[in-house]
């Protein structure tokens, strides 16, 4: 906060926060800190209970900036008993929480309050900020004469409590007679303590509906025998609640077990959804409706069991994009009958869960799911038949090549719109089949080169291409005849990919043929080659590179840059090189200079942050803010200065990226240019870093 403020622009903020315009409201709120301290924070509490959310939000922030000053912490305190408005009081508790364990104590002064809403507030603030120090009137507060706050007080505690809260909670949640919401907030903060209960402990709260299914989340902490059987008991309840309360206790006791007392128990599990012919069925129909939290415990609950009446319920419920991960995994985590029960239900499943099945089949194993997979190769939806293509590479179906290729040769000759995408997953398939760790080692790589490589003749352009990708990842010195042929091919495609296997070979051997790739006619080919000389480790490369700076094709000009700034930081070349090599690049056209200033961010040194000084002066923003990072990387105090100018840049990107830099390096030089910035800057994502820095800078 500063009082370096006119007395004009003090009453124009002032009277900013009377205006019935609520952005002319919320911009004075945000130049509030200009005044003094003890009136900003005053009248900034004030703001927390005005009508529109967008000034509330502003004061929230700025409140949250001074968090440690004890006047405003003392106002906030004083905020929970506005009892008139509401939105002053949730916007106080707020910042309180942000305040963290430096209001803790009076906070605790407050639970005497005679207002029942203020000891309930600061309950809440309590488990919110999570200090320990607040347990003892925490638990004094079980016994407070609102159940409310009684029940708050119970669940705070299952967030700051620790050994000694156990025996209170678990008194509470077992007392006869006490309300039922306070009871299951006891149980509830004795699950989140995982605190071990006997079942003999709990008295009647098995009985009791209401408490009944939190009892048994209890219990999944329990290191009690008899908890085991009461949760297998729970199953057979007539009670839904109950039954997955019972289930995702089971599911917490099987995480704590390993070796042959999970195995012991997950076959009692079996065997009780076995006797129970409504478990599985009941708890699938559930997924359909259930919340989210519900449904991704049933489907773990029901991969357990491993009931093939549950993988295409488990399948469905991987709609939802939350669960459809774990979806999946618990599917192909099933040790038997997945496929099987797959192909019983093939006809049930819908096309939109194909994709997903065809992923999960490709991770299986067996003649069937292999013989689904390839069947699919022939659907007539090209969405399905490129998911099977893909399942099958990841999968390493090796006998299924053949059925690739001559899919990929369709395709190639497809004038349908969506060939062009077959074809690229199908030879990513392909080159996914080669890269498998079974085939990789096996001779199975080896063995695929060599089919491939038999279709080389008269092959259509993406089988080349296929071959090529292969090669570049796979290849072996007996194959340096095949990427020399497919290095002349008519496919700029097939010679970039080509180029790109000449990276699995020593610079000796294959200098001659790169420096024909940098003349190739395709510029995508020349970028492949200096892409592969920036990484051969070799200060010959780099002239080689120096001499394609000249290249017509900007974009073959910028991946020689970074090449050449690669080479220079791998093998250590002195900044004066560096400087002649890179430096006149900086003057060339906006993608080139971008590209300048990443090789030389990539490089570092001091040099690097000087020469991008002389950068700031381009009209380019995205250059600008490039030369910026590489100055806050690399730049010294001097050449940190000399990016204070642009806080004020005319581009919202690059005046954040000064903001960002001044911060991440405590630049306090540019408090002054910050604050002054703060009073125009009408970009709410700057402002925001603004407001950060300046209290980062003011620590």
């Amino acid at each position: 906060m500063t009082e370096s403020l006119s007395q004009e622009e003090r009453r124009n903020i002032l009277d900013g926060l009377e205006n019935s315009d609520e952005e002319v409201r919320r911009l004075s709120v945000e130049r509030l800190l200009l005044l003094p301290a003890e009136e900003s924070a005053e009248r900034l509490v004030r703001c927390l209970g005005d009508s529109g959310w967008r000034v509330r939000k502003a004061a929230v922030e700025r409140l949250v900036a001074c968090r440690k000053d004890e006047a405003v912490q003392e106002r906030l305190v004083a905020s929970l008993a506005d009892g008139e408005n509401s939105e002053r009081r949730n916007a106080a508790s707020e910042v309180l929480v942000a305040c963290g364990t430096r209001v803790t104590a009076a906070l605790v002064t407050q639970l005497s309050s005679r207002d029942v809403d203020v000891r309930k507030h600061v309950v809440d603030v309590l488990a919110a900020i999570g200090d320990p120090e607040s347990r003892v009137p925490l638990r004094d507060a079980l016994a407070d004469d609102d159940p409310n706050v009684r029940a708050a007080a119970a669940e705070a505690l299952g967030v700051v409590g620790g050994a000694d809260e156990i025996t209170h909670l678990l008194g509470l949640a077992t007392q006869f007679g006490e309300d039922v919401r306070v009871r299951l907030s006891a149980l509830r903060a004795l699950s989140r303590l995982e605190a071990s209960v006997e079942v003999t402990a709990l008295g009647d709260v098995l009985d009791q509906p209401l408490l009944c299914p939190a009892a048994y989340g209890l219990l999944g902490s329990s290191t009690d025998p008899q908890a085991v059987e009461a949760l297998i008991k729970g199953l057979s309840s007539g009670s839904r609640s109950n039954r997955e309360g019972a289930m995702g206790a089971l599911l917490r006791t099987l995480g704590c077990l390993d070796g042959d007392e999970a195995s012991r128990l997950i076959e009692r599990l079996r065997a009780a959804a076995t006797e129970n012919e409504h478990l599985v069925e009941s708890a699938c129909d559930r997924l359909e409706v259930a919340d989210l939290g519900s449904r991704m415990m049933l489907v773990q609950f029901l991969g357990l069991l491993e009931d093939p009446r549950a993988v295409v319920p488990i399948l469905r419920a991987g709609r939802d994009d939350a669960i459809e991960e774990l979806a999946d995994r618990t599917l192909e985590a099933l040790s038997g009958g997945l496929v099987e029960a797959l192909e019983a239900s093939w006809s049930e499943i819908e096309t939109d869960l194909l994709p997903r099945a065809y992923s999960i089949l490709g991770r299986a194993e067996g003649d069937v799911a292999e013989r689904l997979l390839a069947d699919a190769l022939g659907s007539n939806d090209v969405q399905l038949r490129c998911s099977a293509a893909g399942a099958l590479g990841r999968g390493g179906f090796f006998d299924r090549l053949p059925d690739l290729v001559r899919r990929l040769e369709m395709a190639a000759r497809d004038v349908d719109a969506d060939a062009d995408e077959e074809v690229a997953i199908i030879v990513r398939s392909i080159v996914a089949m080669a890269e498998h760790s079974e085939a990789v080692g096996t001779g199975i790589d080896v063995q695929l080169i060599e089919v491939l490589s038999s279709r080389l003749a008269g092959a259509v352009e993406p089988v080349r291409r296929a071959i090529a990708q292969v090669l570049a990842r796979l290849g072996r010195e007996q194959d340096e005849d095949v990427i020399g042929y497919l290095l002349k091919d008519e496919s700029a495609a097939v010679r970039r990919a080509a180029v790109e296997a000449l990276d699995r070979f020593g610079f000796d051997r294959t200098r001659d043929a790169l420096r024909l790739a940098l003349g190739d006619e395709a510029s995508s080919v020349r970028i492949a080659a200096a892409n592969v000389l920036g990484r051969s480790n070799s200060l010959d490369a780099s002239e080689i590179l120096v001499r394609q700076l000249a290249d017509d094709d900007p974009r073959v000009v910028c991946r020689v840059v970074r090449s050449v700034g690669h080479l220079c930081r791998t093998l250590g070349v002195a900044d004066a090189e560096i400087e002649r090599l890179i430096g006149p690049c900086l003057d060339e056209e906006a993608m080139v200079a971008l590209a300048s200033l990443e090789a030389l961010t990539e490089v570092g040194g001091g040099f690097a942050g000087r020469l991008a000084v002389e950068v700031l002066t381009r009209p380019e923003p995205e250059v600008v803010r490039a030369a910026i990072v590489c100055i806050g990387a690399h730049g010294n105090a001097s050449a940190l200065v000399e990016i204070l100018p642009h806080v004020s840049h005319t581009d919202w990107s690059v005046r954040a990226e000064v903001v960002q830099v001044l911060s991440d390096r405590a630049v306090r030089k540019g408090l002054p240019d910050l604050l002054r910035r703060l009073e125009v800057e009408e970009d709410a994502f700057v402002r925001e870093s603004i407001l950060r820095a300046v209290e980062r800078l003011e620590e």
